[in-house]
């Protein structure tokens, strides 16, 4: 007797081919959330850790830093630059659009709308951010030892690796750099932050890079009261973009140096940088909603980066 062999039918091949693909787009849907998050967890320790080592770099030299009271000599300066048009001869690579150097970036004193006192975090530092020049008697590698040699932090927008041409691969990123000049060069200028330097405190080399994708960077400066309270020298009020430190305790405090400074950096998650380097390469078009590229650069930033901040006391030896 010849047995007979039943097979599936169409439809039953159809049911188990849906129900194999739902199975499959479920299973696909939960390991890309997982990857998503491990990737965001990732970026947010990286940046973290990365933010932690610039200030950790920032709160060093300026424990070591050094004023004199001679009433000439600048030990100390901050520049607050919003030019756009100056920052090619500052390391920049100039794209035509870029961190907008509009009123959306340059509020250095802000106040904010739930009435509550603003601090270094709400602040922003204008294109460039905050050009910060002081002497330090750090121990840095070298011959020099722990003697007086003039450091500067600061922003650029250039690529990551070699040089600035429009022939260059690197992908272009915003970073924070820290320059050192050797403690020969430091005395031969008397110590003084602001001349003699020609572009090693202003034009970044690639190896000076410290914390990429930073795209704001700035200081508000305080000096300290018998009591022990804290009084903000710098910036005085919104339009104050400049400070100077040449004179000891007794002089105003546009020239005052500071015993205290509150240090941010803004700093972008890879997935925030990926965004911005499309917004300033016109791969993407910028959204209905946003009336202006100023805004739409800023909601990205917003949207994509961590501030970090940091109280550092500046010992400034010898007052």
């Amino acid at each position: 007797m010849r047995r007979r062999v039943q097979g599936f039918t169409l439809l039953e091949l159809l049911v188990a081919v849906t129900l194999t693909l739902g199975m499959a787009a479920v299973m696909l849907s939960v390991t890309t959330s997982t990857l998503n998050v491990w990737r965001r967890t990732q970026d947010r320790f990286s940046t973290s850790a990365q933010a932690k080592l610039a200030l950790d770099f920032l709160e060093r030299d300026l424990h070591a830093g050094v004023f004199r009271a001679d009433s000439t000599t600048t030990w100390l300066a901050v520049d607050i630059i919003n030019e756009s048009s100056s920052l090619a001869t500052r390391g920049w690579q100039i794209g035509s659009v870029m961190k907008p150097s509009t009123a959306e970036s340059l509020n250095p004193l802000p106040t904010r709308d739930d009435g509550r006192n603003a601090t270094v975090s709400d602040a922003r530092f204008g294109v460039s951010g905050a050009w910060l020049r002081f002497v330090s008697a750090v121990a840095d590698s070298g011959n020099d030892g722990a003697l007086p040699r003039a450091v500067a932090y600061h922003m650029a927008r250039r690529p990551q690796t070699g040089s600035i041409s429009v022939t260059n691969p690197a992908e272009i990123r915003y970073a924070l750099y820290r320059a050192a000049v050797s403690s020969s060069t430091s005395f031969t200028n008397g110590n003084d932050v602001t001349v003699g330097y020609g572009t090693a405190l202003s034009v970044p080399n690639v190896g000076d890079v410290i914390l990429s994708n930073t795209v704001d960077f700035g200081v508000w400066l305080y000096v300290r009261a018998v009591d022990g309270s804290l009084r903000r020298i710098f910036p005085a009020d919104t339009g104050d973009l400049s400070h100077v430190a040449r004179d000891p305790g007794g002089a105003a405090d546009a020239n005052r140096y500071p015993d205290v400074a509150d240090v941010m950096i803004r700093v972008l998650s890879e997935e925030g940088a990926r965004q911005i380097a499309a917004i300033e390469q016109g791969t993407v078009a910028r959204p209905s909603n946003y009336t202006t590229d100023a805004a739409w650069w800023w909601a990205v930033v917003e949207t994509n980066s961590t501030v970090y901040v940091r109280r550092i006391e500046v010992k400034g030896g010898g007052r």
